[in-house]
């Protein structure tokens, strides 16, 4: 509820709304009041309403709010808005906003509460919950990524969008869905499935609109609801260039996430629809601008586009299918390779990151020996989450006594690789290492390919080769941009670092047989690669390919919202020379290539010897990379 301006805002429309029926046909055209202890009829319509606020208005309105300090105003603000209206107080009828979390359910034995108003509020609240239904569900619900509601009737709730018609959705990152908004949305639907009928209306992020993660959220509300209005009001501060011909792009709100408005028209246990569809409008362009179409249109009156909610991604928003049934016949990158994550997740890059073995090694051996509060206090670590404690840090380098074959490189961000401290523990110096994975990169025998499920910017270009363990953020540091590292072999059973037996190649038998029949070879050896090609062949196909300008452009819808997908070609000679091409980039893109070997430019530090680069990227010894 906030400050209650959606309720301030119900109040008015519902006053002016009535006034307008009363200018026409007066008390005959006037909702009916339930018998009340009045003393005659109104006469005129500030009569009327005096009558109907306490009978008809308070009753029927309800409020959730957290926080002591927007729950008191928006008490006052609900006060003076009927004041305004000319309400007089004749009555005990109360304004229905609760102190209390919306997230959290009735329960059948308050809690002992030393203050009786608060008591009383607690055990008015929980009756609500228990036996209100409401046909009306409005507010801007908070977002909050890191969301610290996490009860067990929430997350139950929520537990829906996981699913798509009963089918579990194999997703290994599905934090998203645990943002405070989505809670609020299943809520909201929740409420409104009790009823069985209703219109669910949100302020929120915009992210359930095209986010891959978000599939089984939108599948739910459009099988739920009989119709649905998404208005895309843009402004996201990550997504850039995803507007062409757009000067400016501005946020209704001073935040970074962009706002979309949704209207859901919900339907209860109704049979679900043949055809999924809803409609979509957005708006791109600067605040005034957007204020302005706001405040001129409604429901009604704006420019809406039938959008058809399509397998597997059901998007709340339009999209250029001309080529989706061939793209869809290709093979996803998450399905050619069998083992595959996220990069690694550091915790506190300002500890374990260094320029040098011998830099880290120093400040790692000063934060070892130090008590926990003052390393906290003297690296400025911050509070302890849930996966990264100074104590479970200090601990993991104690028992590993801070030895010399852990100091390893670390393909940190693009053509910059420093050093970290790698023990492959989780919740160790390393809140996620991603050891299942790492493991195969330690010592800069193998390579990785690097890419990213979806895209917050208008060009594709999320791909990458790497040859040692990499941070999670190698090609982007925004959020939505995960980088996912897939190595070209896998060692099993390393003993500790030292990887002592065979390799093997990193992909699925089920690719590897696709491969295999599109290029007409026979499959040979242990793995059943095809024929005279190499793993080393198909890692660099797919690299050329994924750095194709024409690739790129064709499947620009696609790549935005899920992992790219790779067309095989039938075609021997053509599969070689893109894989030639992709072996040279893939050279280029490690600095090994020998057309590096005369660079353009000169960066001189300081006193010191110049420093030769190529491009702008740092060439030679890793130990030096990127100073």
């Amino acid at each position: 509820t906030g400050t209650a301006t959606f309720l301030v805002e119900v109040i008015d429309v519902i006053q002016r709304t009535l006034k307008a029926k009363w200018d026409q046909g007066g008390l005959k055209a006037m909702p009916k009041l339930p018998p009340t202890s009045f003393p005659r009829q109104p006469a005129a319509f500030g009569e009327y309403w005096n009558q109907y606020v306490p009978l008809a208005l308070l009753p029927r309105l309800h409020g959730y709010e957290l926080m002591m300090a927007p729950y008191a105003i928006a008490h006052m603000k609900i006060g003076l808005k009927l004041h305004e209206t000319g309400y007089h107080f004749g009555t005990e009828e109360r304004a229905r906003i609760y102190l209390t979390n919306a997230l959290e359910p009735k329960v059948t034995q308050l809690p002992q509460i030393g203050f009786d108003a608060l008591a009383h509020e607690a055990a008015a609240v929980n009756e609500i919950k228990w036996y209100k239904r409401f046909t009306v569900v409005i507010g801007n619900p908070p977002y909050a990524y890191k969301s610290a509601n996490c009860g067990e009737f929430i997350s139950s709730l929520v537990d829906k969008y996981y699913s798509i018609n009963g089918n579990r959705l194999s997703e290994k990152n599905p934090r998203g869905l645990q943002d405070d908004y989505v809670k609020f949305v299943r809520l909201g639907e929740h409420t409104l499935e009790q009823t069985q009928i209703g219109v669910l209306g949100y302020v929120t992020n915009h992210g359930y609109v095209d986010n891959p993660t978000f599939r089984g959220m939108r599948y739910s509300l459009i099988t739920s609801s009989e119709k649905l209005f998404v208005l895309d009001l843009h402004g996201n501060a990550k997504k850039i260039g995803f507007h062409a011909g757009s000067i400016t792009d501005e946020n209704v709100f001073d935040i970074q996430q962009g706002v979309a408005i949704g209207i859901f028209v919900l339907r209860g246990n109704s049979e679900k629809r043949d055809r999924l569809v809803m409609h979509h409008a957005q708006l791109v362009g600067s605040r005034s601008e957007k204020y302005e179409y706001l405040s001129e249109n409604s429901l009604l009156t704006g420019k809406w586009n039938e959008v058809a909610a399509v397998p597997d991604f059901y998007l709340f928003c339009p999209q250029d299918n001309q080529h989706k049934e061939e793209y869809e016949r290709n093979f996803k990158v998450s399905n050619i390779f069998k083992v595959a994550s996220v990069g690694i997740q550091t915790g506190r890059d300002s500890l374990t990151i260094g320029w040098s073995k011998g830099e880290l090694s120093k400040t790692l051996s000063q934060f070892e020996s130090l008590p926990i509060k003052k390393a906290r206090e003297i690296f400025q670590l911050g509070e302890d989450t849930r996966d990264w404690k100074v104590a479970l840090a200090q601990a993991d380098l104690k028992q590993t006594s801070l030895s010399s074959k852990h100091f390893v490189p670390i393909s940190y961000r693009l053509f910059d690789t420093r050093f970290t401290y790698y023990t492959g523990r989780a919740k160790g110096i390393h809140m996620n290492p991603r050891s299942e994975v790492m493991d195969n990169l330690v010592g800069g025998s193998n390579i990785a390919l690097y890419t990213c499920r979806q895209t917050t910017v208008a060009n594709w270009a999320h791909t990458f080769v790497c040859k040692s363990i990499s941070d999670d953020c190698y090609i982007s540091n925004r959020t939505s941009e995960r980088g996912y590292a897939y190595p070209l072999y896998l060692f099993p059973s390393p003993e500790g670092l030292a990887f002592t037996q065979e390799k093997e190649p990193n992909f699925t038998v089920s690719f590897l047989k696709e491969l295999a029949t599109t290029l007409d070879l026979p499959q040979k050896g242990a793995h059943g690669l095809p024929d005279g090609v190499t793993p080393e062949d198909i890692f660099h196909y797919a690299y050329g390919v994924f750095h194709s300008p024409g690739y790129r452009s064709r499947y620009a819808e696609f790549l935005k919202i899920d992992f790219p997908r790779l067309p095989l070609t039938g075609k021997l000679e053509l599969f070689r020379a893109l894989a030639r091409l992709g072996g040279e980039l893939t050279a280029l893109h490690l600095l090994e290539s020998p057309k590096l070997d005369q660079p353009i430019t000169e960066f001189i530090r300081g006193a010191h010897a110049p420093s030769r680069v190529v491009a702008g990227a740092p060439a030679g010894n890793p130990e030096s990379s990127a100073k």
